[in-house]
């Protein structure tokens, strides 16, 4: 996955925040707030739009021998909206500069860290995350969105997104 479609679902991870500073004018009216509103549509539809851009990739078989529920790390991603909260009336440019600043170190970390499989709106969506162990001992991530349990031994279609991530196709 291109650094650019990290980069656009780290975006959409933050699409309700957005959603959330245009419906409160949190940086002022006018232009800030119908930025902010832009940043929430858009948001909303690259998960959609990158995920849909893997459908050529190939699918294959992914053996899994064990696996964990990781919707957890959704909401532990969700923590990092406590801090912008914290700024949310940001009304001079230093407070507006200092949210900027932590809103590019998170992406920064999001992306470096190959973090772009935990998105809120992907589990609004219904999908679920699973930690995975392949019959090869590899430890893997799937994003799936068919099933709300993964029994071990189980055999499935997937497309690889990253080195670890793979997204369930049924197919």
């Amino acid at each position: 996955m291109t650094v650019l479609a990290q980069f656009g679902l780290f975006l959409s991870s933050y699409a309700p925040l957005f959603g959330v500073f245009s419906l409160l004018d949190s940086f002022g009216r006018g232009t800030p707030t119908t930025v902010c509103l832009a940043l929430t549509a858009v948001g909303v539809l690259l998960p959609f739009l990158v995920l849909g851009a893997t459908r050529p990739v190939a699918s294959q078989k992914l053996e899994v021998a064990d696996s964990a529920v990781r919707d957890g790390d959704a909401l532990a991603y969700i923590a990092t909206y406590l801090v912008p909260f914290a700024a949310i009336t940001a009304t001079t440019a230093r407070e507006r500069g200092a949210l900027g600043l932590f809103v590019f170190v998170i992406a920064v970390i999001y992306i470096r860290s190959g973090l772009f499989y935990i998105n809120p709106l992907l589990a609004l969506a219904g999908y679920r995350l699973f930690q995975v162990t392949t019959t090869g001992g590899a430890s893997a991530v799937l994003l799936s969105h068919q099933r709300a349990f993964l029994p071990p031994d189980t055999d499935l279609q997937a497309r690889r997104l990253s080195d670890y991530v793979y997204w369930e196709t049924g197919s």
